[in-house]
């Protein structure tokens, strides 16, 4: 498996073209049943209308799926940062279908009450623009309950995070751009007082990912303290 083409490479996984339109998702380190439970909610929202890539097995720390041929929505900011708005806008769109997804008797961890499935890692560079529309990509944090705290850690990542490899061109004006970017994402989200009382709590969540750099941590406790 170690000569297949590299094709992705995530935080915590690689990803691997196996041909025939298929390719391998394995961890780098051990995550004893994630890909079982990233592969069980990709099949139910899948089943329900909801743009994932089918899965085809999982096993371990590998997961074989569909191959998703197209540009992440974050490419597409890179290179066309006027398009920013509307990438958050369409973002939004694909949480909102995303959380009308009914979670009946799927296996998945419970964060809080509420009975949506939530992804806990939306942002630009987990999904991809293909000529059929938008494919959401990387379930490893698939959960089940409050809508609200999926948009609010969204909010927050998008916010907060360090994109890698950004281009000369829009460094000048990247927090502009993230600002079209997460105005865009939040305008049909009343910022209600129990929505905003996710805040701590989805900043808890992300400070304590491995995967979070130091620049990262500390402008996420500036947003908990002004969100925004």
């Amino acid at each position: 498996m170690s000569e297949l083409p590299l094709v992705g490479r995530g935080r915590s996984a690689d990803i691997f073209d196996l041909g025939d339109g298929r390719v391998l998702r394995r961890y780098r380190t051990p995550h004893p049943g994630v890909a079982q439970r990233e592969a069980a909610a990709m099949r139910h929202l899948r089943a329900h209308g909801v743009p994932v890539p089918e899965v085809y097995s999982a096993e371990g720390d590998e997961m074989v799926m569909e191959h998703i041929r197209g540009r992440s929505m974050l490419d597409v900011i890179k290179s066309r940062p006027w398009k920013a708005g509307a990438m958050g806008r369409l973002l939004a769109d694909v949480q909102r279908q995303i959380h009308a997804v009914p979670a009946g008797d799927i296996d998945l961890p419970r964060f809080s009450d509420g009975a949506a499935i939530l992804h806990f890692d939306l942002h630009p560079d987990n999904v991809m623009l293909t000529d059929h529309g938008p494919v959401v990509i990387d379930w490893s944090n698939v959960a089940i309950g409050d809508p609200l705290a999926d948009v609010m850690f969204s909010w927050m990542l998008m916010s907060t995070g360090e994109p890698d490899h950004v281009p000369a061109l829009i460094r000048p004006v990247l927090q502009r751009v993230r600002r079209n970017l997460t105005n865009g994402f939040i305008a049909d989200t009343p910022l209600t007082e129990t929505a905003r009382s996710w805040v701590d709590i989805v900043c808890e969540r992300r400070l304590a990912d491995p995967n979070t750099t130091e620049i990262e941590k500390r402008q996420i406790r500036e947003f908990a303290v002004a969100p925004g």
